[in-house]
């Protein structure tokens, strides 16, 4: 009789298991008001990612605010932390990118534009033009610093029509 109650026990937890879903958060969207901008109008400032966490969206208003305040190491700090909350957020690393770009360490910020390409090219959203202009333009960006005006120049052709 035990060994009943207990089967039946664990097979009303399983079920009950199976049908809680996890909440997630509401997604966010713009008004249907607001138009896309052209790339003469694009702010210099890059919009803020979508972000799954407020975590996230937090360090990454950290970040910003840090290096707007022209420290960007404290920047690399913030950003790095929110990769390693959404490791597939490509913009993250794109952000990641800059900070380390504006510090002039050329290495990290190039690992790091790579990295957003290469996240990049694995979505298949209908936002994945978009998205990989992003990410190239940023990876012309750091050719820019380094010297090779050729190769980024190159880029910004292939990508600019793309942005916006």
């Amino acid at each position: 009789m035990n060994i009943y109650r207990s089967i039946c026990l664990t097979v009303c937890l399983y079920l009950t298991a199976c049908t809680i879903s996890p909440q997630t958060p509401a997604p966010t969207s713009t008004p249907p008001s607001a138009a896309a901008p052209t790339p003469q109008s694009l702010p210099a400032k890059p919009a803020t990612p979508k972000t799954k966490t407020s975590a996230t969206f937090a360090l990454l208003g950290n970040a910003d605010e840090a290096l707007d305040a022209e420290q960007p190491k404290q920047a690399i700090l913030l950003l790095e932390r929110a990769v390693r909350i959404e490791p597939r957020n490509f913009e993250l690393w794109i952000r990641l990118s800059r900070a380390h770009l504006a510090t002039n360490n050329l290495v990290a910020a190039t690992q790091h534009a790579r990295k957003a390409i290469a996240l990049v090219d694995a979505d298949v959203g209908p936002s994945a033009a978009l998205a990989k202009a992003k990410a190239w333009l940023q990876y012309a960006e750091v050719l820019e610093y380094a010297g090779q005006q050729q190769e980024a120049a190159s880029i910004r052709r292939r990508y600019n029509k793309r942005r916006g």
